[in-house]
């Protein structure tokens, strides 16, 4: 399915990016300032506190949550795979090699562009563009294994998938587009102030998905969320730390999550690659239960 873009209200256009989850309070007053004016912080208010007052009554596990899982798990099996990349297809395609680190050599891609996220917002079907990493061509038996991997992964995922296998054609994934706010992301003026919770943060997410270089207070499913949210970029990282322990996140080259437990007093790390799903849920109980599980085949790294 293809998506061009449609003249849409200014409204729409502040429920769109509030849906979609990505930006702050101000960021979206500032990409709807041009349309609304001085209305802009009124309407983006009214639509945060309309978005929140939503989410406290969906269920713990969210189609975004299982795309999410999907996309990582591509991105460790040497497929990039993005959401909300570039405004369109060609920009997409062109702007791809800047989401590759240094050292990897991915064998293909899949992602969503502005549009598709758009539709999937609005109509609840997410088109996804994938292929082959390749300078000059696309052999079609190439680009249809790449489809293939995706399709399986995001059905392994619990996703419904609309492919027939055709190169030729991109994929769609039927889903509820749900994305939770949490603490700044989630606040707006005259918002409640965060609570916070167990276990506080800091990370990177580049090259696009910002950083938190101070530690935040976050909940243990804001922590999962950061988590399945980071992408597979060299120097991206998550400090976990809660009242006894500490934990974290990383990427190595090919590309691999690792996680790393910092012991200061040996001044080393004890280290071991991890799966996506190993990773959720060592997260999950250091967040809930201060608790860490993170305990065999341990490999020890010294500090730099």
């Amino acid at each position: 399915m293809s998506h061009e873009p449609v003249a849409t209200s200014p409204h729409h256009h502040v429920r769109f990016l509030t849906a979609l989850g990505r930006h702050d309070f101000e960021s979206v007053v500032r990409q709807c300032t041009g349309l609304l004016g001085d209305d802009a912080r009124g309407a983006v208010a009214d639509a945060f506190a309309a978005h929140l007052a939503d989410q406290a009554t969906w269920p713990d596990d969210l189609d975004t949550d299982r795309l999410q899982r999907a996309f990582r798990e591509l991105d460790t099996s040497g497929i990039v795979a993005r959401l909300d990349h570039a405004c369109c297809q060609n920009c997409g395609l062109a702007e791809l090699g800047g989401e590759v680190a240094a050292g990897d050599e991915p064998r293909g891609y899949v992602f969503a562009h502005r549009q598709d996220m758009e539709a999937a917002v609005d109509d609840g079907i997410l088109t996804l563009a994938y292929g082959f990493f390749h300078e000059d061509t696309q052999p079609p038996e190439a680009q249809a294994a790449i489809g293939e991997d995706v399709a399986a992964a995001l059905r392994r995922h619990g996703l419904s998938v609309d492919w027939n296998g055709d190169p030729r054609r991109r994929i769609d994934v039927r889903l509820t587009w749900r994305r939770r706010r949490y603490t700044r992301l989630a606040a707006y003026p005259g918002s409640p102030p965060p609570t916070g919770g167990p276990v506080t943060v800091s990370y990177e997410n580049g090259p696009s998905g910002g950083g938190q270089s101070e530690d935040l207070p976050v909940t243990p499913a804001e922590a999962r969320d950061l988590l399945l949210t980071l992408t597979p970029y060299k120097g991206n990282f998550i400090n976990f730390i809660t009242p006894t322990k500490s934990l974290i996140a990383t990427y190595d080259p090919g590309p691999r999550l690792k996680f790393e437990i910092p012991d200061p007093a040996n001044r080393c790390y004890h280290s071991r690659h991890v799966t996506i799903e190993e990773a959720e849920q060592i997260v999950t109980v250091l967040a809930t239960e201060d608790r860490q599980t993170l305990t065999d085949n341990l490999t020890t790294e010294p500090w730099a």
